[in-house]
C-alpha cells in the first residue's frame, strides 16, 4: 500500500518499474534489428534476456500486456525470417507461453554459441559476431576467457568498449544509474585502465549519489592520465559536494 505521507516514494517506485519494462522493450527492439541484419546469434541472445526478465520483473499490468503483445509479434516476425529459418529450419512459437519459448531459445543459443566459438578459433567470424560472443562471456562473468579471445585485436576491443560505453551513457541519461554502472564495469573488465570509461563510471556513481566510488573511479582515471582536464574538474566537483 502506498504511504500517504510519502507520495513521492510511490511515484519514484512506479518510475523505476516502468523503466525496467522500457529496458526490456528496448532489448526486444534490438533483437528485431539483429535478425533483420542476419545476426541470428545476437538476436537469440537478446531475446533470451527479454524472456528471462519478463518472467521475473515486476511491472504495471498495462506495461506487461504491451510487452507480451510485443513478444508475440516478434515471435511471428522470427518465424518468418529467412535468416532464422536457414539456421534452424521451420519453427513454431506459441503466443503467451514464455516459459516454453525460453527453454527452446536457451537450447538454440547454446548451439549458436558453440558454433561461433569454433568459428572464433578459426578467425572466420566478423568483428560484430566476435564481439557478440565475447560480450556474452563478459555478461556471464567469464572475463579471463573474454580477454583471451580479444587478444591483441585493438579494433575488436575498441568496438566492445564503444558498445558498452554507449549503453552506459544511454542508461545514465534515462536515469537507470545501476544499469549504467553495470555497463561501464563490464567495459572495465577487459580494459581496466581506460580513463574515459572510468570517467563515465564516476559520473554514473555521482548521479546515483554514491560519492565514495565516484571519487575512487575518477582518481584512478587521473592516476592513468594526470592531465585529464575533464577528470580533474569532475573530481573537484565531487570533493566539493562531499564537504
Amino acid at each position: 500500500m502506498d504511504d500517504p505521507k510519502h507520495p513521492s516514494r510511490a511515484i519514484m517506485d512506479e518510475a523505476i518499474v516502468r523503466e525496467r519494462a522500457a529496458e526490456i522493450s528496448r532489448t526486444l527492439g534490438n533483437c528485431k534489428k539483429f535478425i533483420h541484419q542476419g545476426n541470428v546469434y545476437a538476436c537469440l541472445s537478446g531475446f533470451k534476456d527479454v524472456l528471462e526478465k519478463m518472467l521475473v520483473t515486476r511491472m504495471l499490468p498495462q506495461d506487461q500486456k504491451d510487452l507480451q503483445e510485443g513478444i508475440n509479434e516478434f515471435q511471428r516476425y522470427l518465424m518468418a525470417s529467412a535468416a532464422f529459418r536457414n539456421a534452424f529450419g521451420p519453427v513454431t512459437f506459441q503466443d503467451d507461453d514464455n516459459e516454453t519459448t525460453l527453454a527452446f531459445i536457451r537450447q538454440l543459443v547454446n548451439v549458436s554459441e558453440e558454433e561461433i566459438t569454433r568459428s572464433l578459433a578459426g578467425g572466420d567470424e566478423s568483428r560484430e559476431n566476435r564481439a557478440v560472443i565475447i560480450m556474452r562471456l563478459i555478461d556471464k562473468g567469464e572475463h579471463e576467457k573474454a580477454r583471451a579471445l580479444i587478444g591483441e585485436n585493438e579494433d575488436l576491443l575498441s568496438f566492445i568498449l564503444q558498445t558498452y560505453n554507449a549503453r552506459g551513457i544511454q542508461a545514465r541519461k534515462e536515469g537507470a544509474y545501476e544499469n549504467a554502472v553495470d555497463e561501464f564495469k563490464k567495459a572495465l573488465s577487459v580494459a581496466p585502465d581506460d580513463e574515459g570509461i572510468l570517467y563515465n563510471l564516476a559520473r554514473a556513481y555521482a548521479a546515483k549519489k554514491d560519492l565514495k566510488p565516484a571519487v575512487e573511479s575518477i582518481q584512478k582515471a587521473l592516476q592513468i592520465n594526470p592531465a585529464f582536464a575533464e577528470g580533474q574538474a569532475l573530481l573537484s566537483r565531487l570533493q566539493a559536494g562531499a564537504r
